[in-house]
This record gives structure tokens, C-alpha cells and sequence, in this order.
């Protein structure tokens, strides 16, 4: 049966079939048949991800932006705080004994984004020695102004 049992062999000699057991390895055969089976699937569902969306129509070029806004950088050091839009001149705002001018900053920051409303993207660029207090809410400020696309950078760069 399937070589698993033994069977005599003719005029007393040995039989050269051995016992096997099966068991192992259909044990074997049924793991890797489910790895083969679960990765195929995950071909295919990567596959689909990157199918084209237009349903097999030519993809339309985006409308692109004539005058796409300029980022906005907000540098902060130990004595001053400035916000500038590029290409354009900074405003600045000396430091308080309280800090920072967040009020200077921010009304800055207002007046941009009122400017061109689809902006986002600010660049927060402190320099060494900036406590990360003041970092924070230099982001928070930036948010709550809907600038969501808020990157950080030295300020050495």
C-alpha cells in the first residue's frame, strides 16, 4: 500500500522494500504547498495595487499649477525668530524676555497662508541651541494654521 507496509520476499530473501512512513511526509508536502499557496496570493494582491486606476484608459495629465506657491521657512535662533516665504524678504522678530514674538510669527505666518490658501508647506529651521519647547510650538503654530506639510531641518542647511 503506498510502500508502507513490507511485503515477504520470494525463496526467503529479503524484501527490498523498507518501511516508510508517510505521515512526516505529507506533513512536509502540506506546509509548503500552504506557503506557495499564501505567497501567490500576496503576489496577486500587489499586483492589484498597482494596476492602472482609469480602467484601462489613457491616464489624463494632471492640470499643472502655473504659479504653485512658494514654501515658507521659519528660522529660529537663540536671539531672533523670522519667517520669509522664498525668494521674498524676511520678517523678523527680536526675541522678548519672555522668548519668542509667537504673536509676530504667527500673525507672519496668517498673512502667508491668507495669501495663497492652498499653501501647506512650511520648512522649521532652529539652530543649535533652540530648546525644543519653543520647536514645538513653532509646529503647533503651524498646524493650527492648517500648514500640515511642516518639515524640519537645521538650520545650518
Amino acid at each position: 500500500m503506498g510502500g508502507a507496509a513490507p511485503e515477504p520476499g520470494k525463496g526467503g530473501k529479503r524484501s527490498l522494500d523498507a518501511a516508510i512512513n508517510l505521515v512526516p511526509y505529507i506533513d512536509l508536502l502540506m506546509t509548503i504547498m500552504t506557503f506557495l499557496v499564501m505567497t501567490a496570493v500576496w503576489t496577486q494582491i500587489a499586483a492589484l495595487e498597482i494596476q492602472n486606476t482609469s480602467g484601462g484608459q489613457e491616464q489624463q495629465e494632471k492640470d499643472k499649477d502655473e504659479d504653485p506657491p512658494k514654501p515658507i521657512f521659519v528660522l529660529l535662533t537663540e536671539s531672533n525668530s523670522s519667517v520669509q516665504e522664498e525668494g521674498a524678504e524676511a520678517s523678523t522678530f527680536p526675541n522678548t524676555a519672555n522668548g519668542y514674538d509667537w504673536d509676530g510669527v504667527q500673525a507672519a505666518l496668517k498673512s502667508l497662508k491668507e495669501a495663497r490658501p492652498e499653501r501647506t508647506q512650511v520648512m522649521v529651521k532652529p539652530e543649535d541651541g533652540v530648546k525644543f519647547e519653543d520647536i514645538a510650538k513653532a509646529i503647533d503654530i503651524n498646524i493650527g494654521l492648517e500648514l500640515t506639510g511642516v518639515q524640519l531641518q537645521p538650520a545650518s542647511q
